[in-house]
């Protein structure tokens, strides 16, 4: 028993570790991250897209859901699979949701956008704004790229009683119409971004008033139901 008990140890010890090792890399594999970064865009002629880039292995499925939303599902794939992927969406009763499922490990992703159909919007909503691009990034930071008509005058601030990230947008002077800017998601865990359009008129007796309609409005977050948007 004494030369059996060794070798019985020892064999005992090599199974141990072959099981810790391939749950190990079970874990790993449920835990991974598959959605490496994401681009949503809104060209000059209010059309939407998104860009976004996938780990290996991975096989991308697409759903529209009873409730217009759209659902990008990612899971393992068996083959190798493109990891540069580009879709384009429409606005549905001027809102857009798209979420990102990731099937191993259950992380949502959600974006909700809320805009006006260029076609027919109302003459002066969207006339600051000639597009813009969100950029999900590996470090988990956002890129926000935009770029408004001439003779816009543009105000970047950050609401921190309503954690929004405003771009104020109005008639004046201002050469530059091309702007970039880095932006970190607030303690709620989501980015509030919202362009505030200021018009400005005047009446009959030569008042002039101001009003201010924010549009397009992006919010993205972890989950749907915690990204209301507020007037």
């Amino acid at each position: 028993m004494n030369k059996i008990t060794p070798l019985f140890l020892a064999l005992t010890l090599i199974f141990a570790s072959c099981s810790s090792t391939e749950n190990d890399a079970e874990l790993l594999q449920k835990n991974e991250t598959k959605l490496k970064s994401y681009t949503l865009k809104r060209d000059a002629n209010g059309r939407y897209s998104i860009d976004f880039d996938v780990k290996e292995n991975t096989e991308v499925n697409t759903f529209k859901n009873s409730d217009k939303s759209n659902e990008i599902v990612l899971s393992e794939a068996v083959q190798k699979q493109a990891q540069k992927h580009s879709n384009n969406f429409n606005l549905e009763n001027d809102f857009l949701k798209i979420g990102f499922l990731e099937d191993n490990n259950g992380k949502k992703t959600q974006i909700t956008v809320e805009d006006e159909n260029i076609t027919f919007a109302k003459k002066g909503v969207t006339e600051f704004l000639n597009n813009y691009s969100v950029t999900k990034n590996e470090d988990g930071t956002f890129t926000l790229d935009f770029q408004v008509n001439n003779n816009v005058q543009t105000e970047f601030i950050y609401n921190e009683l309503k954690e929004i990230y405003e771009v104020h947008l109005s008639i004046g002077l201002c050469k530059n119409t091309k702007f970039i800017r880095t932006l970190n998601v607030s303690s709620s865990k989501q980015l509030k971004i919202d362009f505030v359009n200021h018009k400005f008129n005047k009446n009959k007796m030569a008042r002039t008033s101001e009003s201010s309609t924010r549009k397009p409005k992006v919010h993205i977050g972890n989950e749907l139901a915690s990204l209301d948007f507020e007037s």
